[in-house]
Protein backbone atom coordinates (compact mmCIF):
# COMPACT_ATOMS: atom_id res chain seq x y z
CA UNK A 1 0.00 0.00 0.00
CA UNK A 2 1.03 3.55 -0.90
CA UNK A 3 1.15 6.18 2.01
CA UNK A 4 2.58 9.27 3.17
CA UNK A 5 4.50 9.91 6.20
CA UNK A 6 4.68 12.77 8.48
CA UNK A 7 7.63 13.02 11.37
CA UNK A 8 5.78 12.00 14.05
CA UNK A 9 5.42 8.78 12.74
CA UNK A 10 8.52 8.04 11.56
CA UNK A 11 10.55 9.38 15.46
CA UNK A 12 7.89 7.37 16.74
CA UNK A 13 8.81 4.25 15.11
CA UNK A 14 12.67 5.00 15.56
CA UNK A 15 12.62 5.48 19.15
CA UNK A 16 10.91 1.99 19.65
CA UNK A 17 13.48 0.50 16.96
CA UNK A 18 10.93 -0.68 14.89
CA UNK A 19 11.22 1.41 11.94
CA UNK A 20 11.54 -2.06 9.67
CA UNK A 21 7.87 -2.75 10.42
CA UNK A 22 7.09 -0.53 7.74
CA UNK A 23 8.13 -3.22 5.06
CA UNK A 24 6.92 -6.03 6.97
CA UNK A 25 3.61 -4.65 6.71
CA UNK A 26 4.58 -3.95 2.69
CA UNK A 27 4.49 -0.21 3.01
CA UNK A 28 5.40 1.74 0.33
CA UNK A 29 6.12 5.15 1.95
CA UNK A 30 6.81 8.26 0.67
CA UNK A 31 8.61 11.08 2.70
CA UNK A 32 8.42 14.77 1.74
CA UNK A 33 11.55 16.20 1.87
CA UNK A 34 10.42 18.69 4.40
CA UNK A 35 9.62 16.14 6.49
CA UNK A 36 13.07 14.36 5.91
CA UNK A 37 14.98 17.45 7.22
CA UNK A 38 12.36 17.61 10.51
CA UNK A 39 13.15 14.14 11.10
CA UNK A 40 16.80 13.74 10.17
CA UNK A 41 18.83 16.94 9.06
CA UNK A 42 17.76 18.68 11.88
CA UNK A 43 16.83 15.59 14.32
CA UNK A 44 20.96 15.04 13.39
CA UNK A 45 22.10 18.58 13.94
CA UNK A 46 20.42 18.46 17.72
CA UNK A 47 21.88 14.97 18.18
CA UNK A 48 18.79 12.43 18.34
CA UNK A 49 19.72 9.40 18.02
CA UNK A 50 16.94 8.33 15.94
CA UNK A 51 17.49 10.47 13.43
CA UNK A 52 20.61 8.84 12.37
CA UNK A 53 17.87 5.67 12.52
CA UNK A 54 15.72 6.59 10.05
CA UNK A 55 18.67 8.18 7.97
CA UNK A 56 19.78 4.94 7.68
CA UNK A 57 16.41 3.47 7.38
CA UNK A 58 15.53 5.28 4.28
CA UNK A 59 18.99 4.80 2.61
CA UNK A 60 19.25 1.25 3.14
CA UNK A 61 15.81 0.64 1.88
CA UNK A 62 15.36 3.44 -1.15
CA UNK A 63 12.45 4.99 0.63
CA UNK A 64 11.04 7.38 -1.67
CA UNK A 65 12.12 11.13 -0.68
CA UNK A 66 9.99 13.40 -2.88
CA UNK A 67 10.22 17.50 -2.68
CA UNK A 68 6.64 18.67 -2.57
CA UNK A 69 6.28 22.07 -5.23
CA UNK A 70 5.33 25.07 -4.31
CA UNK A 71 1.73 24.88 -6.70
CA UNK A 72 1.25 21.79 -4.51
CA UNK A 73 0.99 23.07 -1.13
CA UNK A 74 -1.20 26.30 -2.54
CA UNK A 75 -3.68 23.77 -3.75
CA UNK A 76 -3.37 21.88 -0.44
CA UNK A 77 -3.32 25.07 1.34
CA UNK A 78 -6.77 25.78 -0.73
CA UNK A 79 -8.42 22.51 0.14
CA UNK A 80 -7.84 22.96 3.70
CA UNK A 81 -8.63 26.93 4.21
CA UNK A 82 -6.36 26.33 7.01
CA UNK A 83 -2.73 27.74 7.76
CA UNK A 84 -0.41 24.43 8.49
CA UNK A 85 2.46 23.88 10.00
CA UNK A 86 5.16 23.18 7.00
CA UNK A 87 5.54 19.89 7.13
CA UNK A 88 1.38 18.98 8.08
CA UNK A 89 1.17 21.11 4.66
CA UNK A 90 3.82 18.84 2.47
CA UNK A 91 2.08 15.70 4.11
CA UNK A 92 -1.06 16.48 2.72
CA UNK A 93 0.10 18.39 -0.62
CA UNK A 94 1.95 15.16 -1.40
CA UNK A 95 -0.54 12.63 -0.26
CA UNK A 96 -2.95 15.03 -3.11
CA UNK A 97 -0.63 14.78 -5.75
CA UNK A 98 0.78 10.90 -5.57
CA UNK A 99 -3.09 10.25 -4.80
CA UNK A 100 -2.64 7.91 -2.04
CA UNK A 101 -5.31 6.79 0.27
CA UNK A 102 -2.97 6.58 3.99
CA UNK A 103 -1.65 9.17 5.57
CA UNK A 104 0.56 7.96 8.15
CA UNK A 105 0.79 10.01 11.20
CA UNK A 106 0.79 10.51 15.18
CA UNK A 107 -0.30 14.15 15.00
CA UNK A 108 -4.03 14.57 15.93
CA UNK A 109 -4.33 17.67 14.30
CA UNK A 110 -2.92 16.71 10.95
CA UNK A 111 -4.62 13.01 11.31
CA UNK A 112 -8.13 15.12 11.89
CA UNK A 113 -7.15 17.21 8.46
CA UNK A 114 -6.55 14.10 6.43
CA UNK A 115 -9.85 12.57 7.89
CA UNK A 116 -11.86 14.78 7.10
CA UNK A 117 -10.26 15.19 3.30
CA UNK A 118 -10.82 11.63 3.04
CA UNK A 119 -7.88 9.92 4.04
CA UNK A 120 -7.49 6.63 5.73
CA UNK A 121 -5.09 7.85 8.86
CA UNK A 122 -2.84 5.31 10.45
CA UNK A 123 -1.15 6.24 13.82
CA UNK A 124 2.25 3.89 15.22
CA UNK A 125 0.10 2.15 17.20
CA UNK A 126 -2.48 0.90 14.56
CA UNK A 127 0.79 0.10 12.68
CA UNK A 128 1.88 -2.22 15.51
CA UNK A 129 -1.57 -3.64 15.58
CA UNK A 130 -1.51 -4.28 11.97
CA UNK A 131 1.66 -5.91 12.35
CA UNK A 132 0.28 -8.45 15.54
CA UNK A 133 -3.14 -9.12 13.42
CA UNK A 134 -0.99 -10.07 10.08
CA UNK A 135 1.56 -12.21 12.59
CA UNK A 136 4.62 -9.41 11.70
CA UNK A 137 4.75 -9.26 15.42
CA UNK A 138 4.69 -11.69 18.02
CA UNK A 139 1.73 -10.47 21.18
CA UNK A 140 5.00 -9.84 23.43
CA UNK A 141 6.24 -8.03 20.65
CA UNK A 142 3.50 -6.05 20.42
CA UNK A 143 3.32 -5.46 24.01
CA UNK A 144 6.25 -4.12 24.43
CA UNK A 145 6.36 -1.73 21.89
CA UNK A 146 2.80 0.07 22.86
CA UNK A 147 4.54 0.17 25.99
CA UNK A 148 7.72 1.62 24.48
CA UNK A 149 5.63 4.16 22.68
CA UNK A 150 4.23 5.48 25.99
CA UNK A 151 8.12 5.03 27.84
CA UNK A 152 9.49 7.12 24.96
CA UNK A 153 5.90 9.63 25.62
CA UNK A 154 4.67 9.39 22.26
CA UNK A 155 1.30 7.60 23.31
CA UNK A 156 -0.66 8.46 26.28
CA UNK A 157 -1.04 5.28 28.84
CA UNK A 158 -4.71 5.01 28.52
CA UNK A 159 -4.99 5.30 24.87
CA UNK A 160 -2.00 2.39 24.85
CA UNK A 161 -4.30 0.08 27.23
CA UNK A 162 -7.19 0.60 24.27
CA UNK A 163 -4.72 -0.99 21.94
CA UNK A 164 -3.67 -3.79 24.39
CA UNK A 165 -7.16 -4.82 25.13
CA UNK A 166 -7.63 -4.62 20.86
CA UNK A 167 -4.82 -7.06 20.45
CA UNK A 168 -5.95 -9.65 22.87
CA UNK A 169 -8.67 -9.93 20.53
CA UNK A 170 -6.70 -11.82 18.22
CA UNK A 171 -4.60 -13.95 20.51
CA UNK A 172 -5.82 -17.28 19.66
CA UNK A 173 -6.84 -19.61 22.99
Amino acid sequence: MRCVIDTSTLISLAKIHVLDLILKLDLKVIVPSEIYSEAVLRGSEKGYLDADLIKHFINVHSIMVVEVKTSSIAAARRLTNKALAKGDENVIALAMKEEVKTILTDDDGLGKIAHSLGYSVKASPDLLLDGFRKKALSGAEFESYIRGLVIENRLNSVVAELYMMEGKQYVKD
